[in-house]
C-alpha cells in the first residue's frame, strides 16, 4: 500500500446542490464545479460546492480536489474518500469543500475483462475504443471504473497552492504496479481543460482496496486480468437521463 498522509474516509450529509456548471443532459448526469484551467491560471482554489450539496444529487461517483489545495476527493457509491496533503485541517465531511470536483450518476456497472496490458501511453484511445465497443460515443463523456493492477504510475495528493504549473505543491509518487481501484471520467472535448488538464480526455483517482486512500492519477497503465467497469445499459440507455 503507499503511504500517503492523513487518509480518511467520510461519509457526507445531504444538502442542496450549488452547481457551478452543469452539462447538457446525459445519460450519466455528469456536472463539474470549478474549472482546472481557471484554477490553474487564475490561482482559483476557491470552494465551488461542499460535499454534502455535490452528494444531495445521487452522485455515485466522483473526482477532485479539496478547497485550497488541501488534498483529494474520490467519491465511489456515493461515499466520498479524502486524502489530505500536509497538516490540513480536517473539517466535517458535510462541511468539507472542492476547488474542483466532477460527479456522475451509475445505477448499474457492465464488467469487461482486459485481456492484455494497456501501457499509459495507450490507455484514452483504449478506453475510446471499448466505449465503442459497448454501444457509447467515444466524443461524448462517460464514466469508469477499474479494478486490478495500475502499472507504471505517477500519482499525487495535493498539499496547498504552489509556484509551478499547475500551481500547487504536491506529494508525489510513482511505481511499478500497485492494486486498488480507479475511479474516472472520460470527457467530451468540451469539458477538456474544465475537468481534467488541458489535452487530457481522462481525470482518475486511484483508491487502495480498503477504500482509505486516494490519489490522483497522472500517469498510469493496465495490467492484463484487470476487469473495466462501464455503465449498463438500463431499459435501453446507458443510465439514468436526468435534466
Amino acid at each position: 500500500m503507499i503511504p500517503l498522509r492523513a487518509a480518511l474516509i467520510v461519509a457526507a450529509g445531504i444538502g442542496s446542490a450549488m452547481l457551478a456548471r452543469a452539462q447538457a443532459p446525459d445519460p450519466y448526469a455528469i456536472v463539474t464545479f470549478g474549472e482546472f484551467r481557471e484554477m490553474a491560471m487564475q490561482r482559483d482554489y476557491a470552494a465551488k460546492t461542499t460535499l454534502a450539496a455535490a452528494l444531495a444529487d445521487g452522485a455515485s461517483d466522483g473526482v477532485g480536489a479539496l478547497a485550497d489545495a488541501r488534498g483529494e476527493i474520490t467519491i465511489v457509491d456515493g461515499v466520498p474518500v479524502i486524502t489530505y496533503g500536509g497538516a490540513a485541517e480536517h473539517p466535517p465531511a458535510a462541511e468539507e469543500n472542492a476547488m474542483l470536483l466532477t460527479t456522475a450518476i451509475v445505477r448499474a456497472w457492465q464488467e469487461i475483462p482486459v485481456g492484455r496490458d494497456v501501457p499509459p501511453g495507450d490507455l484514452e484511445p483504449f478506453l475510446a475504443k471499448q466505449a465503442k465497443t459497448h454501444g457509447f460515443d467515444p466524443e461524448g463523456s462517460f464514466p469508469f471504473r477499474l479494478h486490478g493492477t495500475v502499472t507504471a504510475y505517477v500519482l499525487h495528493v495535493t498539499s496547498g497552492p504552489g509556484s509551478g504549473h499547475p500551481p500547487l505543491t504536491q506529494e508525489t509518487r510513482k511505481g511499478d504496479a500497485v492494486d486498488g481501484l480507479v475511479v474516472g471520467l472520460y470527457v467530451a472535448p468540451q469539458l477538456v481543460g474544465i475537468a481534467t488538464h488541458p489535452g487530457e480526455r481522462t481525470h482518475s483517482h486511484w483508491v487502495s482496496e480498503n477504500r482509505r486512500q486516494t490519489a490522483h492519477l497522472d500517469a498510469w497503465g493496465i495490467r492484463s486480468g484487470a476487469v473495466l467497469l462501464l455503465p449498463k445499459r438500463i431499459g435501453g440507455r446507458a443510465g439514468p437521463n436526468r435534466p
